[in-house]
């Protein structure tokens, strides 16, 4: 739960997703329950005060009963919007605000509103359309952030962050993301899936360094240590004790602030890339290191032994896929092997060949063997935890306890 890990308040949804008119996400007792929840200093619990009325649906988004039908991407930025409002920055002393604001776009279902889809209608594929306007409602959500913090007299203090946390799913022709030029999507270790688009601004960001372009090597890991170098609290985070005298790894992030400023071209060597032998998406499996990727731009990938060392989605989608440009129409099914063996590892340098169509596995073997060892070394002390298994008890306490809702249930 969010506020365990030291959020004063949290509006949002259990699951990897749930539907954006509904709110409901699965089933219990063969009836759909809701997942939006809401916490504060004065309450926890189900967001109710979010519900919609029962015939509020993609397909009809203004019932004829005359019903609540709000879209669920709109409550979430109204939440936003209240606690830039309620923040006082003049106050002394003063309370820096973190704000997590985590989007349900750009994700599954495709659900928008009607006249966002409009907006789009020059597109004929129906999914491609949904995602580009998924992507454009999500930079006027940006847009209306920014707005207010600079209507609060906050925008000059504030370091604005926004990236992504995976490549477009492409996995089939109904997923309508292009992750053109890159190699595969989500799910997968190809370019497409794990280089994504982020960029730093606000106020707070020098002069000089707006606009600029960082080519360095940077992971989601590492906003910890960064963020906790600008608030001047890097050594409160240097290391984590009570997991190191735990018998667990000690954070993996490093600072990319001086990175950021200009001081420092590079702050890490590589970046390791996680995996799992989990057979089902979203199931559980043990944590892998599937790869590593250098500062010089080589990257080895190494497929789950489990899984007979397959990598999917080998394919390159075109600018406007899935209305072509693609090899195969269901990119899930195309599998490269990437194995410890030279003659079918996978080896390639993504600073020349971005694309990842050059494999160098057969041709630099030493370099490939380097980075293999590499991957073993990282293994031995890659944390896999037991993330548990499905608990009837979630059911039964979000029928009894919460209304339908999904909530905690230990």
């Amino acid at each position: 739960m969010p506020f365990v890990r030291g959020y004063e308040t949290f509006t949002g949804y259990f699951h990897h997703s749930n539907d954006y008119w509904q709110q409901t996400e699965q089933k219990c007792y063969n009836k759909p329950v809701f997942d939006l929840w809401k916490h504060n200093s004065t309450f926890s619990g189900p967001a109710v005060e979010h519900k919609n009325g029962p015939t509020c649906t993609q397909d009809k988004q203004k019932p004829v009963d005359g019903g609540k039908c709000v879209y669920e991407e709109e409550i979430l930025l109204g939440e936003v919007l209240k606690i830039i409002d309620a923040h006082q920055p003049a106050a002394k002393p003063a309370k820096p605000m973190f704000l997590f604001y985590s989007t349900h776009l750009t994700h599954m279902p495709l659900q928008l509103p009607e006249e966002d889809l409009e907006k789009f209608a020059n597109i004929k594929n129906e999914y491609r359309r949904s995602m580009r306007a998924m992507s454009h409602y999500v930079d006027k959500e940006v847009g209306q952030v920014v707005e207010k913090l600079k209507e609060s007299g906050m925008w000059d203090k504030t370091l604005l962050v926004l990236h992504s946390d995976n490549g477009g799913e492409i996995m089939t022709q109904f997923c309508g993301s292009s992750n053109h030029p890159l190699r595969g999507g989500k799910f997968s270790n190809y370019e497409g899936g794990i280089r994504v688009n982020a960029l730093v601004s606000g106020g707070f960001l020098p002069r000089e360094r707006r606009g600029t372009k960082l080519e360095s090597l940077f992971g989601g890991e590492d906003w910890l240590k960064t963020y906790s170098a600008i608030a001047g609290v890097e050594s409160d985070w240097e290391s984590d004790v009570v997991a190191v005298n735990s018998g667990l790894p000690d954070f993996d992030g490093v600072n990319q602030w001086p990175v950021i400023l200009g001081e420092l071209e590079f702050a890490r060597e590589e970046i390791a890339i996680g995996d799992t032998s989990a057979i089902e998406f979203n199931g559980d499996g043990d944590a892998l290191v599937g790869g590593i990727l250098r500062k010089d731009g080589y990257k080895i990938l190494l497929g789950a032994k489990n899984k007979k060392f397959k990598i999917c989605q080998d394919v390159l989608t075109g600018e406007n896929y899935p209305d072509g440009g693609v090899v195969h129409r269901i990119p899930e099914l195309v599998c490269r092997i990437c194995s410890r063996e030279p003659e079918s590892g996978c080896l390639f340098n993504v600073l020349r060949d971005e694309t990842e169509s050059n494999n160098l596995a057969s041709s630099q073997v030493e370099l490939f063997a380097e980075l293999l060892n590499r991957v073993d070394e990282l293994q031995k002390s890659i944390f896999s935890p037991n993330r548990g298994s499905k608990d009837t008890r979630a059911c039964r306490v979000a029928e009894e306890k919460y209304g339908g809702y999904w909530g905690p249930f230990l």
